[in-house]
C-alpha cells in the first residue's frame, strides 16, 4: 500500500486555500436540500463564505489548544440568520452536517491523509460552530417566544371578553383581566381553583358540564351561560374549545365568554317591539308598502294581503310597471307619487276595496327618494254602503209596491215621516198640512183613541220593542177605515226610546169579508144542523121499516132483494149525512170531537171487517193481527176510519183481487194498513188525495154516488188522534194506505181565536 502523503501545510491553511470552493459546494449542497423540500428555499446569502471562514477560525483556534468555550460565538450569526429565514434547529444542524461532508470531499481531492488528531480537531471545530448556531438559534427562539407571549398576554388582557383556560380537572390555568372585572376576583384567587369553589353550585354545575362535553367530544361548544352577580343575572355567550396536548388528546379547555346581557335585553326589547308591531300590522286589515325612487317595490306586507290574494313576499323586488301592468289607474298613481304628489284614492284589488294613502319622501335636493303608503281594507264599509243603497232602493220600491203605509215617528219631537202611499190611502188632498203625532191622534176613532195611546205608552215604558193594534181611522173623504198598525220601538244604547218605525195596513175590506164569511158559516152550520136533524128522522124510519119487513118469513126472493136495496140505500144515505156533518164541523174550525177510551184495535178491526163482509159477501177480505193492539182511542171514529178505508179499497179494486187488512202493535204505537191491487193512483193526485171532493180517477167505484168526503174525514180523525197517514201506490205493488196511531190519544193544540170585525 502507498503511505499517506504528508500535507504540504497545516489543515487550517489547506482549507483556507480552498475556502471559496468549499463555500460554493456547501451552498450548492444546501440549495439542493432546500429544493427537495427538506429546508426552506431561499437565495444564497452573500456572507456564506464568512460562515466558512468562521469554521476555519475555529479550526485554527483548536489547533492552537484554545479553550472551546471561546468558540461558541463563531456560529452565532449563522444561527440567528437561519432562524430569521424560518429554518428550524434540525435544518440548521443538517446544513452543518453537509458542510462537514463538503470539507471531507475537498480534503480527499487534495490528497490529505487524515490522522485522528486532525479529524478530531476538524470535528471539534464544526461541532463548536453547530453548538454556537444551536445556542443562538435557541436564544432567538426563546426571545421570540417571550415577546409573543408578552404580546399575547397584552392582547388577552385588553380583550373585552373574559378569556380563561382550565385543565381536565376543572382547575383554572389562566384568566384575563376581563374575567377579573366580571367576577370581581383577581387572577391569584382564581388560578388553581375550580368552578365549584368560586361560583354557586347550580352555575358551577353548568360550567363543568359544558367543559366535560368539550373534553369528551374534542369539538368546540357555543352556548349561553347564566351567572347571577350582585347586580342581577348576567348572560354570557361562551365559546369553549379543547387545547390538544403532545399526544393529540385534549389537555385543557379554553373559553371565551362575552357578557351579552345588555345586548340581549336590547335585542329582546327590539324583538318584542317588532313582534307587537307585527301583531298590530297582521291583525289590522291594512297593507304597508314602499317603493324606491326608481319604482321598485321594497316593502309589501300586512293582513290585507289575504284580501288582495297576494302571497307574502311575492311583490318584493318587482317594478310598479310590472306589478300593475294591467292596471292603468295604479300606474298613474305610481307616476304621481314619484313626481312628489301626496294623495289618497280608493282602489279595487282582487275582490276587495282599499283606501290607499300615498306619501312620497323627498331628499335635501328636492328629489323623491322613496314612496311609502298604507292601504286600508274598506271592503266591509263599501259593502255596507252598497247594502245601504240597496236597502234604500228596496225601501222606496217596497213602499211603492206595497199597500202598507210606512211611517217613522220621532218620539221626542212628534214629527212623522210618511211613505208616498199615505196621501192616497188616507184619501187626503195634496198639501193637507203637517201630518204629525197630533194629526194622527185626532184621526183615530174616539172610542179607540184612549186605548191606542195607553198601549203605545205601556210598550215604551215597559222596555218592549213591538206594538200592534187595530183601530178605526178617519179618512180625508169622511169615511172610516179599519187600520192594522204594527210598530217597532227604536232605542239608544241606554235603552231610551227614540223612534217608532211601523206600517199601517188598511184591512177594511178584509174585515168586512171575514165578517161576511163568518155570517155565512153560521148560516151554513145552522142549515146543515137543520138538514141533518130533519133528514136523520125519515132515514131512520126507512131503516127500521126495512129491517122489520126483512124479518118476515112470508117474503119471496124478489121482495127481499128490493128491501135489501132500500136498506143499503138508507145506510149509504146515513153515511153521507154523517160525512157531511163531520165535514162541516171540520171546516168550521172546531175539529171532529173525540171521546177516547181503552180498547183493542185488533178486536175493533175484526168487528168492522165482519160487518163489511156481510155488506159485500162477494169480496175476499184477508185480516191479520200482530203484536199488542191495546190503546186509548175513540172506537166509533176509528171504526169510521177502518170502514172508509176498507170500502174505498173494495170500490177501487177488481172483484177477484183480495183486500188485505193488517194491524200491528209495536212499541208505543199501533199501525193499521189496507192494501189492494187496483190501478195505481196518479202521482199528481196523491198529495191532494185527502182533500174534500177528491177521487182517484182510476176504476170507477162500485158505489159511485159518494160525496168524496170519506178520505177527508179519515185524515181529520187520524190527525185528531195524533197519528200519521201515508199512501203508497204503484202498478207493481198496488195501493197501500197505512195509519200509525200512538197508543194514547194526543190532543191537538187549540186553534187561535178569530179576530172579529168591530
Amino acid at each position: 500500500m502507498t503511505p499517506c502523503p504528508v500535507p504540504p501545510c497545516p489543515l487550517p491553511e489547506l482549507l483556507a486555500a480552498r475556502r471559496e470552493d468549499i463555500a460554493r459546494r456547501w451552498d450548492a449542497r444546501v440549495g439542493e436540500g432546500r429544493g427537495a423540500g427538506g429546508l426552506p428555499r431561499v437565495e444564497r446569502a452573500p456572507d456564506s463564505l464568512e460562515w466558512v471562514d468562521a469554521v476555519l477560525d475555529s479550526l485554527r483556534l483548536l489547533s492552537g489548544s484554545h479553550d472551546p468555550g471561546t468558540l461558541r460565538a463563531q456560529g452565532g450569526r449563522h444561527g440567528v440568520e437561519r432562524y430569521r429565514d424560518g429554518a428550524d434547529i434540525g435544518a440548521v444542524v443538517r446544513e452543518y452536517g453537509q458542510l462537514r461532508d463538503v470539507v471531507l470531499e475537498v480534503l480527499e481531492e487534495v490528497g490529505w491523509s487524515p490522522d485522528f488528531d486532525g479529524l478530531r480537531v476538524l470535528n471539534r471545530a464544526i461541532d463548536a460552530s453547530i453548538a454556537a448556531v444551536v445556542a443562538h438559534h435557541a436564544q432567538e427562539h426563546e426571545r421570540t417566544l417571550r415577546a409573543t407571549k408578552s404580546k399575547l398576554h397584552d392582547i388577552l388582557d385588553h380583550a373585552p371578553a373574559a378569556i380563561y383556560a382550565k385543565d381536565p380537572g376543572g382547575r383554572y390555568l389562566f384568566v384575563n383581566r376581563s374575567f377579573e372585572r366580571n367576577t370581581g376576583l383577581c387572577s391569584a384567587d382564581v388560578v388553581g381553583r375550580t368552578d365549584q369553589e368560586l361560583f354557586p353550585a347550580d352555575v358551577a354545575c353548568v360550567f363543568a358540564a359544558n367543559d366535560q362535553r368539550v373534553l369528551e367530544t374534542g369539538q368546540p361548544l357555543e352556548s349561553d351561560e347564566h351567572v347571577p352577580w350582585t347586580d342581577g343575572l348576567h348572560i354570557y355567550q361562551s365559546l369553549k374549545f379543547p387545547l390538544p396536548g403532545e399526544d393529540g388528546r385534549s389537555s385543557a379547555v379554553c373559553g371565551i365568554s362575552t357578557d351579552v346581557t345588555e345586548s340581549r335585553r336590547v335585542q329582546r326589547e327590539r324583538d318584542e317591539a317588532r313582534e307587537r308591531l307585527r301583531r298590530v300590522i297582521t291583525q289590522l286589515p291594512v297593507v304597508l308598502w314602499a317603493t324606491d325612487a326608481a319604482g321598485f317595490i321594497t316593502l309589501f306586507e300586512g293582513k290585507g294581503l289575504e284580501a288582495m290574494g297576494v302571497e307574502p313576499g311575492a311583490m318584493i323586488g318587482l317594478h310598479t310597471s310590472e306589478a300593475y301592468a294591467d292596471r292603468p289607474d295604479l300606474l298613474e298613481a305610481a307616476r304621481r307619487a314619484r313626481s312628489g304628489e301626496s294623495f289618497n284614492m280608493e282602489v279595487e284589488l282582487g275582490s276587495s276595496w282599499f283606501m290607499a294613502y300615498i306619501s312620497p319622501e323627498v331628499g335635501p335636493d328636492g328629489r323623491v327618494t322613496s314612496v311609502s303608503g298604507v292601504s286600508l281594507d274598506i271592503t266591509e264599509r263599501r259593502r255596507a254602503e252598497e247594502v245601504l243603497r240597496q236597502s234604500e232602493t228596496r225601501y222606496r220600491l217596497a213602499t211603492q209596491a206595497t199597500r202598507d203605509i210606512i211611517y217613522d215617528w220621532d218620539l221626542a219631537t212628534g214629527a212623522i215621516e210618511w211613505s208616498e202611499l199615505a196621501v192616497q190611502q188616507f184619501r187626503l188632498e195634496p198639501g193637507a198640512g203637517s201630518m204629525d203625532i197630533d194629526w194622527w191622534t185626532r184621526h183615530i176613532h174616539p172610542e179607540d183613541r184612549e186605548r191606542v195611546a195607553r198601549d203605545i205608552q205601556a210598550v215604551i215604558d215597559q222596555g218592549q220593542d213591538h206594538w200592534r193594534d187595530e183601530y178605526r181611522f178617519h179618512r180625508g173623504d169622511g169615511t172610516w177605515a179599519v187600520i192594522e198598525d204594527r210598530g217597532r220601538v227604536v232605542r239608544d244604547e241606554q235603552g231610551r226610546a227614540r223612534r217608532m218605525v211601523g206600517a199601517m195596513h188598511d184591512v177594511t175590506r178584509r174585515r168586512a169579508a171575514e165578517e161576511e164569511a163568518r155570517r155565512r158559516a153560521e148560516f151554513e152550520q145552522l142549515l146543515i144542523g137543520i138538514v141533518g136533524h130533519d133528514l136523520r128522522n125519515p132515514i131512520s124510519a126507512i131503516t127500521m121499516a126495512c129491517t122489520t119487513l126483512l124479518r118476515r118469513e112470508d117474503l119471496d126472493e124478489r121482495q127481499r132483494k128490493v128491501l135489501g136495496r132500500i136498506l143499503s140505500s138508507a145506510e149509504r144515505a146515513t153515511r153521507m149525512l154523517r160525512d157531511v156533518l163531520d165535514f162541516t164541523q171540520a171546516r168550521l174550525g172546531g175539529g171532529i170531537p173525540m171521546q177516547p177510551r181503552p180498547l183493542d184495535l185488533h178486536e175493533l178491526t175484526r168487528q168492522v171487517v165482519d160487518e163489511v163482509r156481510l155488506a159485500h159477501p162477494e169480496r175476499q177480505l184477508d185480516l191479520k193481527c200482530l203484536g199488542n193492539g191495546a190503546g186509548s182511542w175513540d172506537p166509533d171514529r176509528l171504526a169510521q176510519v177502518i170502514t172508509n178505508l176498507v170500502i174505498n179499497a173494495i170500490g177501487y179494486s177488481p172483484e177477484p183481487c183480495p183486500v188485505l187488512v193488517r194491524t200491528h202493535g209495536t212499541g208505543d204505537a199501533v199501525s193499521l194498513s189496507v192494501h189492494n191491487m187496483g190501478d195505481p193512483i196518479p202521482a199528481d193526485l196523491v198529495p191532494r188525495l185527502f182533500e174534500p171532493m177528491k177521487r182517484a180517477e182510476r176504476l170507477a167505484p162500485r158505489d159511485g154516488r159518494g160525496l168524496g168526503l170519506g178520505l177527508f174525514i179519515v185524515k181529520h180523525i187520524v190527525d185528531a188522534h195524533g197519528g200519521r197517514l201515508r199512501v203508497r201506490s204503484s202498478a207493481r205493488d198496488g195501493t197501500l194506505v197505512t195509519v200509525r196511531l200512538p197508543r194514547c190519544l194526543v190532543p191537538l193544540p187549540p186553534c187561535p181565536a178569530k179576530i172579529r170585525y168591530r
